[in-house]
């Protein structure tokens, strides 16, 4: 952490104190610890927070993300590996989730 992030010891101090009946055995510089952790992750985060949602992908879009044939794309679907969105009987679309987890080599 530092120096303009420096929480006083005072603060330090205090917080472990109310904290301690919540979390037996707490000391001041494991919270310091926890805190600096914290800012670590949420600075990472933020982007990721401030991002629109995605909109789901049409069969096309998935079947060119992935690299691979219409005929691929349905049976993905059908076996679950994709996650399908049924807006009518001939509306379908696909999760952008499961096709970003399907493209890093995991299932979905």
């Amino acid at each position: 952490m530092n120096n303009s992030n420096h929480v006083p010891s005072e603060i330090l101090n205090a917080a472990t104190a109310l904290l301690s009946s919540y979390i037996p055995g707490l000391s001041a510089n494991d919270l310091l610890k926890a805190i600096e952790s914290y800012n670590e992750n949420s600075e990472s985060a933020a982007p990721k927070q401030n991002a629109r949602p995605q909109k789901p992908y049409t069969r096309q879009e998935a079947a060119e993300l992935l690299g691979v044939a219409m005929p691929t794309i349905d049976r993905y679907m059908a076996n679950g590996t994709l996650k399908r969105i049924r807006y009518s009987a001939h509306s379908v679309r696909i999760t952008p989730e499961s096709v970003h987890n399907l493209m890093e080599g995991g299932a979905a």
